[in-house]
């Protein structure tokens, strides 16, 4: 039996059904033309001789760099994952730092992990708040998808918490009677200043947001002056400056529309306005429109008014100022 049938079992099995099975034709050497069509010296038939060649092509020398390269590959990818584990960043969502990927062809690999651990990271981070901490974080995430880039306001409320009770009613028994006339949940509690639809001057009032209604009282006696549904309210109108200025449209022919639309100035205009979109859209499934523009029409009784939001000088000072022009005009001077 040749010697390479010893040392490689796998050809002798591949070739055991062409080989006769007693000894004696096993160890013919075939030497003449005569006979079946085998070379001389082999106990190969031909036709199985491309089946052994492609048997043990990977043995060959020519297959020899292809091997050391896949080793190669796989040895840098291992060493790539067992120092990355040494090289993360922390685990702050704010951190952008990140390792510098080693080799050219990880470029792909490098980025998708650099975005699973941030994912990862970024959930950690959100199972450590409290119920009521997930609503805050909600609510500033809400307020950036309203206001970013938009009102010029918005980047100085963001690292202000969203208090909503700036006015403690239930402390004060000044505001007994206007806390007992209350039976829902107060979402805000703040007072602002009311613009008079006639002449542009302001009142101070106390405005309160419910799950259902928003409430004008007195701020001194707490009397409720005015009750407004939340299906109500249409819009809410700002100018994109730095001011507090807002208007609240009214659906025509409700009750509470009779006197026309509120024009307000607030400290916390971003809170109360993000605070009033949640509200109605949780009250009526509908977003509540918000329209950011230097000019935009009210109804004042039966009026149309151009409310137009202009450049302050220095005499007005560094507090921005209201002033009914004309039947038609109201402008608002922003330093």
């Amino acid at each position: 039996m040749p010697a390479f049938l010893f040392l490689w079992p796998k050809a002798w099995a591949r070739c055991a059904p062409a080989v006769p099975l007693h000894r004696e034709a096993s160890t013919v050497v075939l030497s003449g033309r005569a006979g079946p069509p085998w070379r001389p010296g082999l106990l190969t038939p031909r036709p199985l001789l491309p089946q052994v060649r492609r048997e043990y092509r990977k043995f060959f020398r020519a297959n020899a760099g292809k091997k050391i390269y896949e080793f190669t590959i796989q040895r840098i990818v291992q060493k790539y994952f067992l120092e990355m584990k040494s090289k993360m960043p922390s685990l702050s969502p704010i951190d952008k730092n990140w390792p510098p990927r080693p080799y050219l062809f990880l470029d792909s690999t490098h980025k998708e992990l650099k975005r699973i651990f941030h994912l990862w990271r970024c959930k950690k981070y959100r199972d450590q708040f409290t119920d009521q901490q997930k609503l805050i974080y909600e609510e500033k995430l809400e307020a950036s998808e309203l206001f970013k880039d938009k009102k010029a306001l918005y980047p100085s409320s963001v690292g202000q918490p969203f208090q909503g009770a700036y006015l403690e009613i239930n402390k004060n028994p000044k505001y007994k009677k206007l806390k007992d006339a209350i039976e829902e949940k107060i979402i805000i509690a703040e007072v602002v200043n009311k613009i008079n639809r006639a002449n542009g001057k302001s009142t101070s009032r106390i405005f309160l947001l419910t799950n259902n209604n928003l409430l004008l009282a007195d701020q001194k006696s707490g009397q409720i002056k005015s009750e407004v549904p939340l299906v109500d309210v249409t819009k809410v109108s700002m100018s994109s400056q730095n001011d507090g200025f807002f208007a609240i449209h009214l659906k025509e022919g409700s009750e509470a529309a009779s006197k026309g639309d509120f024009l307000f100035s607030s400290d916390h205009l971003i809170e109360m306005a993000t605070k009033l979109y949640r509200t109605t859209l949780s009250q009526t499934r509908q977003k509540l429109n918000i329209e950011i523009s230097d000019e935009f029409l009210v109804q004042f009784r039966q009026d149309k008014v151009c409310v137009k939001f202009i450049q302050g000088t220095q005499k007005n000072g560094s507090v921005p100022t209201c002033k009914r022009k004309n039947n038609r005009l109201l402008e608002v001077a922003v330093p």
